[in-house]
Formats: C-alpha cells, sequence, structure tokens
C-alpha cells in the first residue's frame, strides 16, 4: 500500500497531510490503540510537536520542519503512554523507557527506508 501523500497548503509552505503521517506512522509500528494526527499550520516558540495523553492527539507543526522526525518522537510518547502505562506506573514523558521506544522506533523506519537523515547519508559517503 502507497502511502497517501495530500498536501497542506499553508502561509509557510505545503506539507503532506495528517493521513499520510498516520500511514507512515503505522507502517513503523501498527500501534495497539486508535490516536488522532493534527498536522498544524501554527509555529509555537518553543515545540515542533505535543502529544495529548487524555485526548491520544499528536499535533504536529509543521512550520519548524523535521516533521518525520517529530512524527515519530510524538507517536513514540502515545506508544509509551498507551501500551507501557507510564502514566499509571509515574514514568516521566522522556524518561528512558520513552527513549528505548523512540529509538526502536527511529530504527526500524531506517531499516524499512521510511526514514533517511541527510546527517546519515553524509556519514555513510565516508
Amino acid at each position: 500500500m502507497a502511502i497517501k501523500k495530500c498536501s497542506l497548503r499553508t502561509m509557510y509552505g505545503d506539507y503532506p497531510s495528517a493521513d499520510y503521517f498516520k500511514d507512515f506512522l503505522h507502517k513503523i509500528y501498527p500501534c495497539k490503540e486508535p490516536f488522532e494526527l493534527l498536522v498544524v499550520d501554527k509555529k509555537p516558540k518553543t515545540r515542533a510537536g505535543v502529544y495529548i495523553y487524555d485526548a491520544h492527539r499528536i499535533r504536529i507543526y509543521a512550520p519548524w520542519g523535521h516533521l518525520k522526525e517529530t512524527a515519530i518522537h510524538e507517536y513514540a510518547h502515545h506508544i509509551h503512554y498507551t501500551e507501557c502505562g507510564s502514566k499509571a506506573h509515574g514514568e516521566r514523558p522522556h524518561g528512558p523507557q520513552f527513549w528505548e521506544i523512540y529509538g526502536a522506533l527511529m530504527c526500524v523506519a531506517v531499516q524499512k527506508g521510511l526514514y533517511v537523515e541527510e546527517r546519515v547519508e553524509k556519514i555513510a559517503k565516508f
């Protein structure tokens, strides 16, 4: 199944749609709990994305760039919260278990060719 790439036209440029990112994330790991994903045409001062725990909602702020990396980061929060019970066990949002999940998702994304970081490509050329 090909990833749908309908773009979101914003004052900052064109970005892939929320459906594109949901398909992208499910190709990395099909999570057990549904979630909502929004691509927002807004640039807060301090964050590129946010996971809203109670609503199971991921927001990606498009103008910041690094959208795939941000989507994976927020998706790791969703998995951490819904599948590992992070809130129930008092785990910090960016504690060791979160970073383990995030690292595993990034590894799978790279292995499947879904995420290619420019810095990694430069290293591979050496």
